[in-house]
């Protein structure tokens, strides 16, 4: 075991230390879970990952999200109208509206490889 210094502030008397066997440490996978909404034009996708610090954030096109990785991979997809992301206390969601003229068959698997690539 290695023992690495997560915070040292000068104005701490405290170091504080955290123990970590770096050979059994594993990032925690990203779990997508996908939900119907009242809008036929949008999904809900759940994530187990920390999307936002707090409240929430709406992007309606690419221009919007380019200081925003996530939300920019999911504007890479022609047929995303817009993107709302909600931080919530285990992870947050991301709810995605389609173009109307979009179809949600090949549209989700992208969207949720997108989710994955970027977390």
């Amino acid at each position: 075991d290695k023992w690495t210094i997560i915070d040292k502030s000068k104005t701490s008397k405290a170091v504080l230390l955290v123990g970590l066997n770096k050979r059994r440490l594993k990032p925690m996978s990203v779990s997508v879970t996908v939900t119907k909404t009242p809008n036929e034009h949008a999904l809900k996708f759940s994530v187990n990952k920390n999307i936002l610090d707090s409240g929430y954030k709406t992007f309606n096109n690419m221009e919007e999200a380019k200081d925003f990785p996530l939300a920019a991979k999911i504007f890479e997809n022609a047929d995303v109208a817009s993107i709302f992301f909600m931080a919530e206390t285990e992870g947050g969601f991301i709810s995605v509206t389609k173009k109307p003229e979009a179809n949600w068959n090949d549209l989700k698997d992208k969207i949720l490889a997108n989710i994955k690539a970027v977390l």
